[in-house]
């Protein structure tokens, strides 16, 4: 139930309406319903895991204070690998046991991530072997490359694929030195097999970034979000093609980076603009302090660790009525668990219970006998695991 929309898709599909609008000194409208989704304009929190040596179900275990939304809206699993063969003189894609241990485990491991919200994607990393993202010499190698990565999201229900050029020590078992085109054939290859819907990023290291001929072969439209790789630093990428909203300038290390320079780096994130926050090697236990302490300047929440969770979408909408503002609350569940609900707010106060999958209610509250809506709402959601609180904002008209 959570709006996956990404700046490359609205910007692909939208492409020939804006460049239309721009040149006539227009704004470029918001994409309709973008007002029903909160936090869909919050510059997106990145996660690296290092499946190794932690747990992806890790993820799972952060929420927003007094919303469903997820603390991460991405997160990578660290690391698959591009391997060579040298007897087929070819690039293949390599998961050790950790990260087939993850996949094969996807109920337990991906899927609960997913469910609130989180988009998977498999990190790629180069492996010592000479094969890597930069050194495709035709499209057709390009492309059969491909065609097993997207294998891979299809395979195991993924939501993207994640670049990482490091350590493939371009030049050993023969192969080939990077290039300008090679990264650009894999990305127009991957996007064919993929769709608009999954997502391709890029850590912005190694040769697949700074050899590529972005300008010439346009690959960048290939691309939702490209991020700094260097943690506890701020480096804007540049990557011709893109916009700060598929950018993430700071990179924090979870277990390395203080939490000053990530509350600092959150800010500024805000400030200049930029669409993502990337960290790194999210552990097992109670972190919600730290991360908190870069949610709140990038969503206007802190994060909360294993709160009561469930599947539903909560709206707020007010109109006037006699010159009375009409409050409209929506609950809509996707939860298989029989839920409760008590919608409060400055005007009034109603309850529901059992609320089963797929079902809706709707409380309306009018302002009389002198009270007065205040923009807020808070809906308390009860069922099995406890109670969740999801608040919500809305705009009060002018009545009477």
């Amino acid at each position: 139930m959570t709006d996956h929309s990404t700046p490359r898709r609205t910007a692909r599909i939208a492409a020939l309406a804006a460049l239309s609008l721009v040149a006539a000194g227009l704004a470029v409208p918001a994409a309709a319903g973008a007002q029903d989704q909160p936090g869909q304009t919050d510059p997106k929190r990145v996660v690296y895991v290092e499946v190794n040596s932690n747990d992806m179900a890790n993820v799972a275990d952060y929420t927003l204070e007094g919303t469903n939304r997820p603390a991460f809206d991405l997160a990578m699993i660290f690391a698959a690998n591009i391997n060579y063969d040298t007897t087929k003189q070819q690039a293949y894609l390599h998961l050790n046991e950790r990260v087939t241990e993850t996949l094969q485990n996807a109920d337990t491991q991906i899927r609960p991530l997913q469910q609130r919200g989180t988009r998977v994607l498999l990190s790629v990393l180069g492996n010592h072997e000479g094969a890597g993202f930069a050194n495709f010499t035709s499209r057709e190698s390009a492309a059969a490359f491909a065609d097993q990565l997207a294998d891979a999201v299809d395979a195991y229900g993924l939501d993207g694929i994640d670049f990482d050029d490091e350590w493939s020590e371009y030049g050993k078992n023969g192969t080939a030195q990077p290039n300008s085109t090679s990264f650009a054939y894999l990305l127009d290859a991957l996007r064919d097999r993929l769709g608009p819907d999954k997502l391709i990023t890029l850590y912005n290291i190694g040769p697949s970034y700074t050899l590529t001929d972005w300008q010439g072969t346009g690959a960048g439209a290939d691309l939702d979000y490209s991020w700094n790789p260097y943690y506890g630093s701020w480096i804007p990428p540049q990557v011709p093609g893109m916009t700060r909203q598929q950018f993430g300038a700071a990179a924090i290390d979870l277990t390395a980076t203080s939490q000053s320079t990530a509350a600092k780096y959150a800010q500024r994130t805000v400030d200049e603009g930029y669409g993502a926050y990337v960290t790194y090697n999210l552990t097992a236990g109670d972190h919600s302090g730290y991360i908190s302490s870069f949610t709140t300047p990038l969503t206007g929440h802190a994060t909360v660790y294993k709160a009561p969770w469930y599947d539903v979408d909560v709206a707020a909408d007010a109109t006037c009525a006699g010159g009375d503002v009409k409050l409209k609350v929506r609950i809509d569940s996707a939860d298989a668990a029989a839920l409760g609900a008590t919608v409060t707010s400055s005007i009034g106060s109603r309850s529901f219970s059992g609320i089963l999958d797929g079902e809706t209610r709707v409380a309306v509250q009018q302002a009389k006998g002198g009270a007065v809506a205040d923009g807020s709402v808070t809906v308390h959601v009860d069922g099995p695991d406890g109670a969740m609180t999801v608040d919500r904002a809305y705009a009060v008209p002018a009545c009477g």
